[in-house]
């Protein structure tokens, strides 16, 4: 049996039943073992996600780093990272997790995420900051349309027509 055939049955016989996901995760392993030279490098699998995924060491004595395999067509949001986070992130790997996008030709490119950097804001937030700044261009705009009269009035001292004052006493 070659090494190919037997990494795939072992990953097969970690639960995973999908070969697509078998071939990307073996695909990201053989790149993170001989092109990467990466240490402690194992294949894993996450039944409650459905995940397989890799987890290895760059360099001798740093922490292990989490690699999930991606085909490049899937769409990814952040509650996909989140869930991919919250899942497979543990004390000894830290918050971050490593994306490996992987084209039909087995091209891999790695993004690395790493959990608690920025809080998102709450949707209602985001659409009340929107607002501010969409008032906040707004009235920058009509300032610079104004400005050389604003600042020929300012120089000259104005003129106020009587209309416009009250008299106080």
């Amino acid at each position: 049996m070659d090494i190919e055939m037997k990494i795939k049955d072992d990953m097969k016989a970690l639960g995973c039943n999908s070969d697509l996901k078998v071939s990307l995760a073996y695909n990201l392993y053989i790149h993170l073992v001989d092109d990467k030279l990466m240490y402690d490098t194992e294949y894993c699998y996450n039944k409650d996600i459905d995940t397989l995924y890799i987890v290895a060491r760059p360099k001798k004595n740093e922490k292990l780093n989490i690699y999930v395999p991606i085909p490049t067509y899937d769409e990814i949001s952040v509650d996909f990272i989140n869930k991919i986070q919250e899942n497979l992130c543990t004390v000894e790997t830290g918050p971050t997790v490593n994306l490996a996008f992987i084209e039909y030709d087995f091209t891999t490119v790695i993004y690395t995420f790493t959990k608690g950097l920025v809080d998102r804001p709450p949707p209602d937030k985001v659409s009340q900051l929107r607002a501010r700044e969409g008032r906040r261009n707004f009235i920058d705009n009509e300032l610079r349309k104004s400005r050389n009269q604003i600042l020929n009035d300012a120089l000259n001292g104005g003129v106020v027509d009587d209309d416009d004052c009250q008299v106080l006493e």
